[in-house]
């Protein structure tokens, strides 16, 4: 199984490389198996578990804690950072530079170390960030910004991790490329061109010295051998870290419906806050010519009445004088 995937369940503290005990490493007296993460994480509660585990009840989180927790996303990214340009330079560079059987097995057993500490630590932080997201509360705007920012920190820290990887990648290939021809001096360049890719490939059956060969070109041809095992776990890691990287980058997608949701029904009750205005208004300008019209009406009926009075007042003085 890859160094990247598998143990992704469970609550905060169910995958933690930091807090775990970690198989040792028997070139630790070089400085390479010191693991800086065993200090990180001031929130956790023993044992690696955190102590949101209240998450499983599905209850809103403090702002607060969630932001933390993204503190220290930021925190780890700082660690592999300073990792990748310590240790695993150190290793790299001690790789390049072993010149014999001996020193090059050391140098990739401690540099397949330090890389699977770095992989393993990039996984944690993806699944740490996939639990704030997944939190109830997180949609807290300053949450989500927080989590924009970590997500952003960490896909940067990948993208150099692996610009890193492929440099390694093509100075280890060119000194396969030597040990083979050291190896096989009568090879033509095709020969060599596909020799080169057989070894590379990881066939090494193809990697045969021939008996008239000196015991430099047999260091030779295990010198190539180890860095074409050590080409071929960089490429599985960077194929595996191209997928980390895209969820990572959809955790952030992920928010996006739910922003466009909250602006849709903030404009959605902005719109009915408006109509009912205007029909508050309506309803004050009916009322109005309501009032208004009651008036003319009383003042038309007093008229009326005025009209009927005075002219039964006229008829009666008629009748009298007659």
């Amino acid at each position: 199984m890859s160094n990247l995937e598998g143990g992704q369940g469970g609550g905060y503290g169910s995958y933690n490389p930091y807090g775990q005990e970690q198989q040792p490493n028997p070139y630790g007296n070089q400085g390479y198996g010191q693991n800086p993460y065993n200090q990180a994480g001031a929130t956790e509660a023993g044992n690696g578990t955190y102590e949101m585990g209240s998450y499983g009840q599905q209850q809103p989180a403090d702002p607060t804690t969630l932001l933390n927790k993204c503190r220290e996303i930021n925190e780890g990214i700082a660690d592999i950072r300073a990792k990748r340009e310590g240790q695993l330079a150190a290793a790299q560079n001690g790789m390049l530079d072993s010149s014999n059987v001996k020193e090059d097995q050391v140098a990739r057993q401690t540099l397949d170390y330090i890389e699977d500490e770095i992989n393993n630590g990039f996984r944690y932080l993806r699944d740490l960030m996939k639990k704030i997201k997944g939190t109830p509360g997180s949609g807290d705007s300053r949450v989500q910004t927080q989590i924009d920012v970590a997500s952003r920190n960490l896909r940067r820290e990948i993208e150099q991790y692996q610009k890193t990887q492929s440099e390694f990648q093509k100075r280890l290939r060119e000194q396969v490329r030597r040990r083979y021809e050291i190896a096989n001096p009568e090879a033509t360049p095709e020969e060599l061109d596909a020799g080169v890719e057989n070894v590379l490939l990881g066939q090494e059956q193809m990697f045969q010295v021939s008996g008239s060969r000196t015991g430099q070109a047999n260091d030779a041809r295990k010198a190539a051998l180890e860095r074409s095992a050590a080409i071929r776990k960089i490429e599985q890691d960077m194929t595996e870290l191209g997928r980390l990287y895209q969820e990572v980058a959809e955790l952030v997608h992920q928010q996006e419906p739910a922003i466009e949701q909250i602006n849709h029904d903030a404009e959605g009750v902005a719109d009915n806050v408006g109509q009912a205005n205007t029909q508050i208004s309506h309803a004050i300008d009916s009322a109005r010519r309501a009032r208004k019209w009651k008036w003319y009406a009383l003042l038309i009926v007093i008229l009326i009445i005025a009209i009927v009075v005075g002219v039964a007042v006229g008829v009666t003085q008629a009748n009298k004088s007659s």
